[in-house]
């Protein structure tokens, strides 16, 4: 079988939590892999190879989440459009394209390229805010002939599945969680004596960062520990201003996971304003399960049922300070309560919600299309 496959996305393929795991983890499957991507901050070489991934960047600049993107997000279409179209089926048997705007230049180049592909969702376009309402109905008829268009489409749950598609589930369309890589202890773990709130990935006001810093000022006898990505200066300039808020900077996965077992509780707010928001299905929920920690999650995301249905975490109301500070205290004054529900989110980790296991059956939707190409 020919395991060579092109995975292509709207960003550089690092800092991104689902690619980082996957790339090389495709690697050790045995998968011959090339990403082609967007460095949207200048930060890459344009051809290069690491981990065993060669990495393409096709498009560069116009950075992350401005107005200038209505423009720049048009011109990558169609420049991996370009690119794809002179592709071979010899070269890759198989595209896997991450998210709508890497998805739809494959969906149009596939009536010459003549490649399957297989549509990964990460970030339903459509729900994002930044799209405007005046074009959102316009993308939602481009996503369905996408997925029409696609060989196999994975989710990482099934709310971000439209009940018209809901008897594809397991023939097309797969549910494959964001499981957590699994971490030991770090051997020379130093616990603070502090109460600690850990929070990682973006950092950013949409993800609850305010309300968190604003804790941190409220309760200064408690830690915030923070490691990710902050892009807004405001934000950053706070956090390095406030004395009881420990910033680690962007880390390597390993590294970052290794801080959940510093924390009491993990930290993972959405602003409920975007309904992509509201569907989150987050990485940080299978880290906290992961490294036997209870969540923290605000009420308005859908999930937030299944977490307190599991007794794996605590919810309370986004942007509700006083909410927020007696949920923190009730944990605080139960550790009993806290240190089990750590202890129920890693026994429903140990059920499948690991990425072997998410890879495991990510390996297995790639075999299978291959396998019908082939036939």
């Amino acid at each position: 079988m020919n395991k060579k496959i092109l995975i292509i996305a709207a960003h550089s393929g690092r800092g991104f939590v689902h690619v980082d795991k996957l790339l090389p983890s495709l690697v050790e499957f045995g998968y011959d892999v090339t990403f082609y991507g967007w460095d949207r901050e200048n930060a890459f070489p344009k051809n290069t190879i690491e981990s065993g991934v060669k990495f393409k960047m096709i498009y560069r600049g116009w950075g992350f989440a401005n107005k200038g993107l209505i423009i720049g997000i048009p011109l990558f279409i169609l420049k991996m459009t370009y690119k794809l179209i002179f592709i071979k089926k010899n070269d890759f048997p198989i595209i896997m394209a991450i998210d709508f705007d890497a998805a739809f230049p494959q969906s149009i180049s596939k009536f010459i390229n003549k490649i399957p592909f297989i549509y990964n969702i990460r970030d339903n376009f459509s729900m994002r805010t930044t799209v405007p309402n005046s074009i959102r109905k316009f993308i939602y008829k481009i996503d369905k002939s996408i997925i029409n268009n696609a060989i196999k489409i994975i989710v990482p749950d099934l709310n971000r599945v439209n009940s018209e598609y809901l008897d594809l589930i397991d023939k097309k369309i797969f549910v494959i969680n964001n499981g957590a890589l699994d971490i030991n202890p770090p051997k020379n773990l130093k616990k603070d004596s502090r109460f600690t709130i850990y929070a990682m990935g973006y950092l950013l006001k949409t993800r609850g960062i305010i309300s968190l810093l604003d804790l941190a000022k409220n309760m200064p006898n408690i830690r915030i520990l923070l490691a990710g990505d902050v892009k807004e200066a405001e934000v950053l300039n706070e956090i390095l201003n406030i004395p009881n808020v420990c910033f680690k900077g962007k880390l390597k996965p390993e590294k970052a996971l290794e801080l959940c077992y510093e924390a009491d509780v993990i930290f993972t707010f959405y602003d409920p304003i975007s309904e992509i928001n509201r569907k989150a299905a987050s990485n940080k929920w299978y880290d906290a399960m992961m490294s036997g920690k209870p969540i923290l999650i605000n009420e308005e995301v859908e999930k937030s049922s299944w977490i307190i249905e599991n007794k794996i975490g605590y919810r309370c109301k986004y942007g509700d300070l006083y909410d927020l500070r007696n949920t923190v205290n009730e944990i605080m004054n139960n550790p009993e309560d806290a240190y089990n529900r750590g202890c129920n989110g890693r026994k429903l980790f140990e059920t499948g919600f690991s990425w072997d296991a998410s890879m495991k059956k990510i390996d297995s939707v790639i075999s299978e299309s291959l396998n019908n190409i082939n036939n």
